[in-house]
């Protein structure tokens, strides 16, 4: 009789096998992962877009202004007011510290921020905190209850402690994404009038406590409008990427559309939407106007004085954080 012979892999085919299998998954995850940013950046762009729209709605009932949060000048009772790194001021940020009652008093609020002006779309009820979350970033939405009470992002997730400002050595990367028109000073408030080019809000920049930028330069000469995406990524926002090796930033303009761009200088006038121009006004050493280079470089966001930190011209994007 003849014996039956019984069919089937050997070790060796179904080696081969999982190794395609597995060469397959390499593949494909990179594409995968790859179309997850891309659906990310959708929603960060939608995100984005709602927010034109509340700050839209909230000008028609305020003079055509974008939110601009009281004391609404560098200078409380001629004493300065430092808003940069932080959200909140130091001793709290709840209702019994309303920030009018302290400005009528005359407090001084030394620790203001920008993303105080943003939280004002959560004060009047127009979006809630998850609007202001970049699903690419490692940002948290505040869970706080009654957001109607605060006056600005907590400066970690879920923080609805009394002391909800930021401290020294902390940091409030995990409540807020996105970075406003910085809304101090005689120039550029972000209002419906502005030259509707100009970008007014952004995924937040690579400057400051908030986006771990603290050593960063602003960007040097060498780098122009036709510099590959590659040389901008260090001058990105770090929402895309990380600090670093940012992609791009989803950038909303005055007219309240928005979009992913891979380069900062998206503003009028070739202007770096993260920096302030250069220019006589507000740096007097500065011979001439303020030429292409000036607005590509520009001053960084800092604490070293007030020349760098309000906007330079009417068309000066300088996004914070």
């Amino acid at each position: 009789m003849r014996r039956k012979e019984r069919s089937g892999f050997t070790l060796i085919e179904l080696l081969v096998v999982v190794a395609i299998i597995a060469l397959l998954i390499s593949i494909l995850l990179p594409s995968l992962a790859r179309a997850r940013e891309l659906a990310k950046r959708t929603t960060c762009a939608a995100n984005m877009s709602g927010m034109g729209k509340g700050f839209y709605t909230y000008a028609t009932e305020n003079a055509d202004a974008w939110p601009v949060a009281a004391p609404n000048s560098l200078t409380i009772n001629n004493a300065p007011v430092n808003y940069w790194d932080q959200t909140g001021y130091l001793g709290g940020d709840t209702a019994a510290c309303d920030p009018v009652a302290a400005y009528i008093a005359g407090t001084v609020m030394s620790q203001m921020s920008v993303t105080r002006n943003m939280w004002q779309l959560v004060k009047t009820g127009g979006t809630s905190p998850k609007s202001f979350i970049c699903p690419s970033s490692s940002d948290s939405p505040d869970v706080v209850d009654n957001p109607a009470d605060f006056w600005d992002f907590p400066a970690t997730a879920g923080d609805m402690s009394v002391n909800r400002g930021w401290t020294s050595g902390g940091s409030n990367e995990s409540c807020v994404s996105y970075g406003y028109q910085v809304p101090y000073g005689p120039k550029g408030r972000p209002t419906t009038e502005v030259d509707q080019r100009m970008a007014l809000a952004a995924d937040k920049g690579p400057y400051g406590i908030v986006s771990k930028g603290l050593g960063l330069t602003a960007p040097p000469a060498s780098l122009t409008v036709n510099s590959a995406p590659d040389d901008w990524m260090k001058y990105n926002s770090p929402n895309h990427g990380g600090i670093g090796s940012g992609e791009g930033q989803v950038v909303l303009y005055a007219d309240s559309h928005a979009e992913f761009l891979p380069k900062p200088i998206v503003g009028v006038g070739s202007d770096n939407i993260y920096t302030a121009w250069l220019t006589t006004s507000n740096f007097p050493n500065l011979v001439g106007n303020p030429s292409i280079a000036s607005r590509i470089g520009g001053q960084r966001p800092d604490q070293s004085g007030t020349n760098s930190l309000m906007p330079s011209e009417n068309t000066d994007s300088l996004i914070y954080p």
